[in-house]
């Protein structure tokens, strides 16, 4: 376009036309103001305005909203402006990415794999800088566009068509490239809706094509690539030195002269490659030294000193990256090992800093969220800053994504491999990446506590799996909060004993409890059967409602586990003289229920929570372990926030789960879900003095998958004085129309006739009532038999989700499986390492629910 000239906005600018760009993604503090400054400017000067709004992934409704009616009430008068709306805007030069769809499509080269949503039919509108202006010339030259508004976008192409592009040319150059269907769905735009103002630009597929050709070859030769920049670079400089005309004088040459000159020269360069080698290694060492620090601040809580410390190690780093880039041509020649594993050295600055950036913001939202308790009127929009604190805990756990990338395979200098494998934060990286997204699930339920305009009516299920329940433990106590905006209208804590009493009519209890516990009457100790916690909570929002008259919003049922943590991370407190650890809470937890320091140490966590007297960074510590471990549970009565954590598991529903993502891409992949859970109906608080090994073993016919359960009980400290079993409820979610096997107790039979059996959410549940000996080793089987919706064909994959149970002690009563492998056949792909053995593979599932999934192909292949 050499019909247009840009120059940068002033105040005295003569240009006719001003052209304003915002990026929605970006921080829009103080831009209003501008566009105020702008617009009375343009005014005055009788200037055409536009402004342009570039949209990221997803199109942001509300700022669009924002600023269409800020130009309206501006221009109310007499419009100046145009609004441009610009969808998914992409340049031909994809190497250094500026939109979200140039990232998109350089991240997918690079990995050599694409995300995209499980239908792939979300929608893109690729619009080059090209059309774009050509656009812009139209809305600015044609007559009457004042005060109107526009969309700018390609004609539309779905997420599947662009990785099947892309996988052509990748593939055309002989690279393997995957295409995984695992992000979400989400509504396109309906461009019939947005009006006669919308402008589909027909984009040239050829012209994107060869920007992607150009980008996969640069990305293919990086060395090739920044020594044709060097060389231009060069040729510049000495264009420019020519032009300088320097007179020089003729002297005399001779071989002495030559000789010292030259010296002089080599001696002056050494010296400065030498200088800029010694900046380089001093410099990025302290960069590295002041990272570490800040680091280490912030899991002390003193942010302002790591902000300090951050900056000083981001300055180091620019100044060592660039005085690299002086000294690299030589390395790139004679070691490329060695500059590659520089370069990435610097990559793995650059998203170690960006990641402790992110922490220290994430840590400042959260204490703001957290000091807001409380506190009436704090002026503090929660669900802005829960939408920040999420975003900044996405990209923190983007950039750890691409750090534990960049630590594997010894893609490092040796000595900073060396350093980080002593470092504890590098160690357990993946249980960092486990504890973020625990805490981004954990977010999202913010507003439900804190944000509107309603009072909150929470409920807290305080269980004891000293004697263990269907969602955790037998009910000790139940705490009745209302909020109103965050701020504390009451709380009341309650046994259940004490709201059976405000019960006037007797609920009856389901028919195995009643046989087990002799009562007709539901208490409300034992409210939790019903391992599905939606279901539960239903039950227990019902009971309090007749009881308190009191309606729960919310309700969240823990365990003992989060205390005994607060205690372990207070390294123990002292109530009533005495000294309570988190052994000394475990120790007398047993003795009685309801106990009465569980009581009291609910009580003095709770005024320090509400005193903001508890560390933010112990508090998160707690409830993303907590989270990790299926030892928290939520629910809300709202139907949308339901819905959006019912795939979760701290919404404790029991469902079927699709195949492993690393499975979903073949069509024949079986996925079933299972579940072993079990309750204590004796009132024997057995506790962790009851050790259970679980192992579930899986083999294939044609037409079904045969389960099998062998659960191992053994008492490691007597019970004296009991003249009884230990009577228990085993419920068995299997998949839907199982056929329930023989079950066995220590070798005898139980009778079919005692089990109870019904659908569950697509589920077959079996409620089986045993009884176990005290002080002797026991043995429970289980089978059962689910069939398949089509008989099981060679080569084909299998996955299996099992639930874990909260209540069970973490780490060491977790289910061993075994997948025994149908004859002639061999696993292709593992999902998680497992070990080989005769009969097939042995895998054992962590202390969540978790899945595991297998692909089996012919022996010959």
């Amino acid at each position: 376009f050499d019909n247009l000239s840009f120059s940068d906005y002033t105040n005295s600018c003569s240009c006719p036309f001003v052209l304003v760009l915002i990026d929605l993604s970006q921080d829009l503090n103080n831009i209003s103001q501008k566009i105020i400054n702008i617009y009375e400017h343009c005014s005055i000067k009788g200037k055409k305005l536009c402004l342009a709004l570039f949209q990221w992934d997803t199109i942001d409704t509300e700022k669009n909203l924002y600023f269409s009616q800020l130009l309206q009430q501006l221009g109310s008068a007499s419009p100046i402006h145009r609004l441009v709306y610009v969808k998914d805007i992409i340049s031909e030069n994809l190497i250094s990415p500026e939109t979200w769809l140039e990232k998109y499509i350089l991240e997918s080269l690079l990995e050599g794999k694409i995300h995209i949503s499980s239908k792939g039919e979300n929608k893109i509108y690729p619009l080059t800088v090209k059309d774009f202006l050509a656009g812009l010339q139209k809305i600015f030259f044609l007559s009457g566009t004042a005060g109107k508004e526009f969309w700018m976008v390609g004609d539309p192409l779905t997420d599947l068509d662009l990785a099947y592009l892309l996988k052509k040319y990748l593939e055309d150059t002989n690279e393997s490239f995957e295409i995984e269907a695992t992000e979400a769905n989400r509504s396109n735009i309906d461009l019939n809706s947005l009006g006669n103002s919308t402008r589909r630009i027909g984009e040239d597929r050829t012209q994107m094509a060869i920007g992607l050709r150009r980008l996969e070859t640069q990305t293919k030769q990086p060395r090739l690539y920044k020594l044709l920049k060097i060389k231009n670079y060069l040729i510049q400089i000495v264009s420019h030195i020519k032009r300088k005309k320097i007179k020089t004088k003729e002297v005399e040459s001779t071989k002495g002269l030559i000789k010292r000159t030259s010296e002089i020269v080599f001696a002056c360069l050494a010296f400065i490659y030498l200088f800029f080698t010694a900046v380089y290694i001093i410099v990025t060492a302290l960069a590295l030294v002041n990272l570490e620090e800040s680091l280490n601040l912030i899991r002390s809580g003193e942010i302002k000193q790591s902000v300090k410390y951050l900056s000083t190690s981001q300055f180091y780093s620019k100044t060592g990256e660039f005085s690299y880039d002086l000294i690299s041509p030589v390395f790139s020649f004679l070691a490329p090992d060695f500059q590659e594993k520089n370069h990435n050295m610097f990559v793995f600055l650059t998203y170690s800093q960006s990641s402790v950036q992110n922490l220290q913001q994430t840590y400042l939202l959260a204490e703001n969220i957290y000091q807001s308790i409380g506190v009436k009127e704090s002026g503090l929009n929660i669900h802005d800053a829960a939408l920040a604190l999420r975003s900044n805990l996405s990209q923190v756990y983007e950039n750890i994504n691409q750090i534990r990338l960049l630590t594997q395979g010894r893609k490092l200098p040796k000595v900073l491999d060396e350093k980080l494998s002593q470092s504890a934060e590098y160690k357990n990286i993946s249980l960092v990446e486990q504890q973020i997204t625990q805490l981004l699930k954990a977010t999202e339920l913010i507003p439900a506590f804190l944000a509107g305009d309603e009072i909150k009516n929470i409920l807290l299920v305080f269980q004891n799996s000293s004697e263990i329940r269907g969602t955790g433990g037998v009910v000790d106590y139940l705490l009745a909060l209302v909020l109103d905006k965050g701020r504390l209208v009451s709380r009341n804590i309650y046994t259940g004993s004490e709201i059976d009493s405000l019960i006037h009519a007797d609920i009856t209890a389901p028919p195995l409890i009643n046989q087990l516990t002799g009562s007709e009457s539901w208490l409300t100790r034992d409210l939790n059967y019903n391992p599905d916690f939606p279901s539960t909570a239903e039950n227990f929002s019902a009971v309090i409602e007749k009881s308190l008259k009191f309606k729960p919003d919310t309700i969240v049922a823990v365990n003992e586990n989060i205390i005994s943590d607060l205690l372990i991370a207070d390294k123990g407190i002292v109530i009533n003289g005495q000294n309570i650890t988190s052994d000394e809470f475990q120790r007398q937890l047993p003795l009685t229920s309801p106990n009465l320091l569980y009581r009291q140490l609910i009580d003095y966590y709770l005024d320090r929570f509400f005193n903001h007297n508890i560390s933010l960074l112990s508090l998160g510590r707690v409830i993303a372990k907590q989270t990790i471990e299926n030892q928290l549970l939520f629910w809300s009565h709202e139907e949308n926030i339901e819905n959006m954590i019912i795939e979760q598991s701290l919404s404790g529903a029991i469902i079927p789960h699709i195949c492993s993502s690393s499975l979903s891409e073949l069509n024949d992949c079986v996925a079933e879900s299972t579940y072993l859970n079990e309750s204590n109906f004796s009132l024997v608080p057995v506790g962790h003095n009851l050790r259970r090994r679980i192992a579930h073993k899986i083999s294939f016919t044609p037409k079904s998958t045969v389960h099998e359960y062998t659960v191992d009980y053994k008492f490691i400290k007597p019970f004296e004085n009991l003249n009884r079993d230990l009577m228990e409820v085993i419920q068995i979610y299997a998949p839907e129309d199982s056929k329930l096997g023989p079950v066995t107790v220590n070798g005898e039979p139980i009778s079919p006739s005692s089990v109870l059996q019904q659908k569950d959410h697509l589920l077959e549940r079996f409620q089986i009532p045993i009884s176990l000996k005290f002080n002797v080793d026991n043995q429970l089987l289980i089978s059962f038999t689910a069939p398949l919706k089509q008989n099981l064909i060679v080569p084909f994959s299998y996955s299996i989700t099992e639930y874990h149970q909260p209540g069970l002690i973490p780490g060491g009563e977790n289910t061993e499986l075994t997948i025994v492998l149908p004859e002639n056949t061999r696993a292709s792909l593992l999902t998680a390492p497992a070990e080989s053995s005769p009969e097939g593979y042995k895998y054992v599932f962590p202390s969540k629910t978790s899945s595991f999934g297998i692909r089996m192909v012919p022996v010959e292949q």
